[in-house]
C-alpha cells in the first residue's frame, strides 16, 4: 500500500506536467501523420536540397540531379538541368540541411530528406513547450502548442523537406543563449550566438529575423523603460552585425541580387521608384496571405491576429518587442521577394509568435474562490 500511495502522490504532483506533455505530443503526432498521409513532404525547393544531399553523399552532379528528377516526377515538379540545379546563387549557401541529411538520404533514399526537418521540429516543440510551461504555466502552454500543432501551414512548413524547421530551431537556440547572457553576461555566450547566427545563415538566408527581434528588444526596451542601458544591447549588436556581415559575404560569393528581384516584382527599373510602391505591394501581399489563411488555415489566421493584438496589448513587455522586431524583418524579406508566402517567411521567427500568444492566454487565467461547502463560486 505504501508503494501504491507513493505512486499516487507522484502522479498527483506531476500529473499536470504529464498531461501537458501528452496533449502536446498527441496533437503533434496526429497533425504530422494526417499531413503526411494527405499531402506528402516534397516541394519545389526540396528538389535543390535533395540534389545537394545526393551530391554530398558522393554522387556526381548529373547523377544527383537525375535521381532527384526521378523522385520529383511523381509530384509533377520539373527538375532543372545540373548546371542550374547546382549553380543558383540563392540556394548554393544553404548547405546545412543537405549536409545533415546526406547520411539519411544515403540510408533511406529520397525520403531520408524528411528526417532532419522532423527531428528539428520535435526538438523545437519540446524546448518551446518547456519554455512556455515555465514562463506562463501549463494551461497557456497547452493552448499555444495545440494551436500551433493544429495549423496546417505551420505543420507543413516545419516538417516538409525544407529548411524552415532548422531555421526556426536556430532562432530558438539564439534566444536561449541571449536569455542566458542577460542572466549571466559572458563573452562566450555572445560568441555562441554569433556561431548560431552563421549556421542559421547557411541554413537559409533569414538571419535578419532573429537580428530584428533582438534589436527590437534592445531599442523598444529602452524606449519603454526610458533607460539607456539595456540587457539586450550586446546580443542585438552581435547577432545583428553577424547577420549583416554573413549576408554580404554570401551575396559576394554566391551572386543573387535581391534588389533585382525587388525591381522585377514591382515592375520598375529603379530602386527609388520601387520604394514608392512598397505600401501598395505590402498591402496586396497581406491581403493575399490573409485570404489564403481564410481558405486553408483558419487556425493560423487566428494565431496571427491574436499575436498582433497581443503585441499592442502588452507593448511594454519583452515578448512584444521581440515580435515587433521580427515582424519588421519578415516584412522586409516578404516585400523584397515580392510575392505572398503564406507565413513561410515567418517560420524562422515562429517562437516569437508563440511567446506572445502564451502570454495572452496566461493573462486570461483567473482562479475563482469556492464556497467551503457547495463549491459554488462566491461571485456567482
Amino acid at each position: 500500500m505504501s508503494g501504491f500511495g507513493s505512486v499516487r502522490r507522484w502522479f498527483s504532483t506531476n500529473g499536470p506536467e504529464i498531461l501537458t506533455w501528452t496533449i502536446v505530443a498527441v496533437t503533434w503526432v496526429l497533425s504530422y501523420l494526417s499531413y503526411f498521409r494527405r499531402a506528402g513532404l516534397f516541394f519545389y525547393d526540396s528538389r535543390y536540397y535533395m540534389a545537394y544531399s545526393f551530391l554530398f553523399g558522393g554522387a556526381s552532379q548529373q547523377e544527383a540531379r537525375d535521381r532527384t528528377a526521378e523522385f520529383a516526377a511523381q509530384y509533377h515538379i520539373p527538375m532543372p538541368d545540373a548546371a542550374s540545379t547546382f549553380g543558383w546563387g540563392l540556394v548554393q549557401p544553404r548547405v546545412v540541411l543537405p549536409t545533415l541529411s546526406a547520411p539519411f538520404v544515403d540510408l533511406f533514399g529520397p525520403f531520408g530528406l524528411a528526417v532532419i526537418p522532423a527531428v528539428a521540429t520535435i526538438i523545437f516543440t519540446i524546448i518551446v513547450t518547456r519554455i512556455l510551461m515555465k514562463r506562463y504555466g501549463n494551461l497557456a502552454a497547452v493552448a499555444t502548442m495545440v494551436m500551433a500543432n493544429a495549423s496546417v501551414r505551420i505543420v507543413v512548413l516545419m516538417t516538409g523537406m525544407l529548411t524552415e524547421s532548422l531555421s526556426a530551431l536556430w532562432t530558438l537556440l539564439a534566444l536561449l543563449l541571449a536569455w542566458r547572457y542577460i542572466r549571466s553576461p559572458r563573452w562566450t555566450l555572445l560568441l555562441l550566438m554569433a556561431v548560431v547566427t552563421i549556421v542559421s545563415a547557411f541554413t537559409r538566408q533569414a538571419t535578419l529575423i532573429m537580428a530584428g527581434a533582438f534589436v527590437g528588444a534592445w531599442l523598444l526596451g529602452m524606449l519603454t523603460t526610458l533607460r539607456w542601458r539595456s540587457p539586450w544591447m550586446w546580443p542585438a549588436i552581435v547577432v545583428g552585425a553577424t547577420a549583416v556581415i554573413v549576408q554580404v559575404v554570401q551575396t559576394a560569393l554566391f551572386p543573387f541580387s535581391q534588389t533585382d528581384q525587388f525591381l522585377r516584382m514591382t515592375g520598375t527599373t529603379s530602386l527609388g521608384e520601387a520604394l514608392t510602391r512598397v505600401p501598395g505591394l505590402g498591402f496586396h501581399l497581406f491581403v493575399l496571405d490573409v485570404n489564403q489563411f481564410i481558405r486553408e488555415d483558419q487556425i493560423l489566421l487566428l494565431m496571427f491576429f491574436l499575436s498582433v493584438g497581443a503585441l499592442f496589448l502588452f507593448w511594454k513587455r519583452e515578448e512584444a518587442h521581440l515580435l515587433f522586431g521580427a515582424m519588421v524583418a519578415i516584412g522586409l524579406y516578404n516585400i523584397t521577394n515580392g510575392s505572398a508566402t503564406g507565413f513561410r517567411y515567418a517560420i524562422p521567427g515562429l517562437v516569437f509568435f508563440l511567446l506572445i500568444l502564451a502570454k495572452l492566454f496566461q493573462s486570461t487565467a483567473r482562479t475563482l474562490p469556492l464556497r467551503p461547502r457547495d463549491g459554488i463560486p462566491t461571485d456567482a
